[in-house]
Order: structure tokens, then sequence, then C-alpha cells
């Protein structure tokens, strides 16, 4: 992923967390369960933009992985993507 294609994924997952949040009636379970994956993904290209700055290709590896992980499991298979998460606790997110 490019810097420039890095910077546009922020910037669609910001604009797709405000919509969420802007919205006047409750959130229902479905989109509370969303807005928390999007904020994931939000914080893991951040912080995968911070290790590119600071040229730690380790963290940046890291990072990767944790997106890859979420694109995969997060929505489809929330109960796995919690579990990977425990088991690898030191290691990722």
């Amino acid at each position: 992923m490019t810097d420039e294609e890095l910077e546009q994924e922020i910037q669609n997952l910001s604009e797709a967390i405000d919509k969420l949040s802007k919205s006047e009636d409750p959130l229902t379970k479905q989109e509370k369960r969303r807005k928390r994956l999007l904020l994931l993904k939000k914080e893991t290209l951040q912080r995968m933009k911070q290790a590119r700055e600071k040229k730690d290709q380790n963290q940046e590896l890291k990072c990767n992985m944790d997106y890859g992980l979420i694109e995969e499991f997060g929505e489809k298979h929330p109960l796995l993507l919690h579990l990977a998460r425990i088991k690898l606790r030191g290691h990722i997110f």
C-alpha cells in the first residue's frame, strides 16, 4: 500500500465513522459492531503510517498483518478475530 493509498483509506474510514456517528437514531447492534471495526481499521492504519514515518519495518509489518486479519475475519467472523487477538496478544493489536 502506497502512502497515497494509505492516506485515502484513512480518509474513507474517517468519513464512514463520521457518517455512523451522526445518525440521529441509536445505533443497532450491527452498526455498533461495524463502527468498532472501522475504528480498529483506522487505528491500525494510523499505526502503520507512524511506523513508516519512523522507518520501523518491524512495526509496519505487524500493522500489515493486523490489518490483513481485520480485513479477512473482522466482518465475516468477529469471534475468530477476537480469538486471534487473545492468542496473539503480545504480537498483534
